[in-house]
């Protein structure tokens, strides 16, 4: 096996692999990416047994054959030479040749029959999602995806399609957000889990045009141009979420959201590790910040709002407030509020999704 390929767009290919590959791992493998050439195509392969990736690059190719390499090495050297052109030789099975401008190198490998089988997903019940609506309806929801593997149902989102609409929903237990749009063109699906991983792993995709969605009984795929993605589901029950969300909160206030967003983060630098935690105290057309910490100090400040809903105060954790505000895209900003132990309830104003909120459970401060 011989290919020929650009080196710009081979490096443009091997970037999303890098994500996929496990660094640390009692399995060899799994930190090595396949490449292998099969007629007219260049393909490129790398999993973690959950998440897996294939895509192709154009190129030269005589003979046909594969192996897999030690993924961080290999694109360390492709990074590292010069040339237009890398020129790779497959001198036996265990072991590869690369070339590019005058630099010349020989690294070993693994046969590609220890590489492990990639799930198939069958191409029906296809549906289309503009790739830009996606990974900008991801951004919303995915700081709220909780991180305690002992709560598995939670290491995803809920990914569900109604009525034409595709629907975005994450949940740690303490914060859920949700997204709405109707941008899916396709039959509808039943909604499923998508692994935090499989999110993170879109979000760095470059692309444009749809995304075909596709699932099986156990697996989901997506698919961008030469890229497919391919992840396990989720296996549990995700929360009624729709129950979740405070239909009654009779209190709104409405905030500059960069101003907001800057004078938390102010005064959550006296917020210590282990109670992280600001006190919003709201009064006819003001919100007051603080913080108190007996190893510290103190802060406070002042932001102006739209609020006439009487005096109310609650505590919030800063980092989830800041986190739903560094989502949104929009000047303003709405809270719905009760009173200290509801719920407080987001809202960008003037959106461009059809519904997008993110609940924040009151804190004890």
């Amino acid at each position: 096996m011989e290919i020929r390929v650009n080196r710009s767009h081979f490096l443009g290919e091997l970037g999303p692999m890098q994500g996929i590959v496990e660094r640390r791992t009692t399995i060899p493998v799994l930190s090595h990416i396949l490449l292998s050439s099969a007629g007219d195509r260049f393909n490129l392969a790398a999993t973690d047994l959950d998440v897996s990736l294939t895509t192709s690059c154009e190129a030269e190719i005589s003979g046909e054959g594969g192996i897999a390499v030690q993924a961080r090495k290999f694109m360390e050297i492709i990074r590292a030479v010069e040339g237009e052109e890398v020129r790779l030789v497959l001198e036996d099975e265990k072991r590869l040749g690369i070339q590019a401008g005058n630099s010349r190198f020989k690294i070993n490998g693994l046969s590609p029959e220890d590489f492990p089988t990639l799930p198939e997903v069958p191409q029906d019940g296809q549906v289309e999602i503009p790739f830009a609506d996606l990974k900008r309806m991801i951004a919303r929801i995915i700081f709220a995806v909780s991180t305690e593997e002992s709560r598995f149902q939670l290491n995803g989102a809920l990914l569900g399609f109604k009525d034409g609409a595709i629907e975005l929903v994450a949940t740690d237990g303490h914060r859920l957000a949700l997204v709405e749009n109707g941008l899916a063109a396709g039959s509808a699906a039943e909604g499923v889990l998508v692994p935090r991983k499989a999110l993170h792993e879109l979000m760095r995709f470059e692309g444009e045009g749809n995304v075909t969605f596709t699932r099986s009984e156990h697996h989901l795929s997506f698919r961008l141009g030469s890229r497919d993605l391919i992840c396990r589901i989720l296996e549990g029950t995700f929360p009624d979420y729709e129950r979740v969300i405070s239909k009654d909160n009779d209190k709104q206030a409405v905030f500059d959201r960069k101003s907001l967003g800057e004078a938390v983060q102010r005064v959550a630098l006296l917020t210590g590790d282990r109670a992280r935690a600001v006190r919003l105290s709201f009064s006819s057309g003001k919100l007051m910040i603080s913080a108190a910490n007996p190893d510290l100090g103190e802060a406070v400040e002042e932001v102006e709002c739209d609020y006439d809903g009487g005096e109310l105060k609650i505590g919030i954790n800063p980092d989830y407030m800041g986190q739903f505000l560094t989502a949104l895209d929009t000047d303003q900003v709405r809270f719905e509020l009760k009173d200290e132990n509801t719920q407080c309830i987001g809202y960008p104003v003037d959106g461009s999704d059809e519904r997008y909120l993110c609940v924040i459970m009151p804190m004890r401060v």
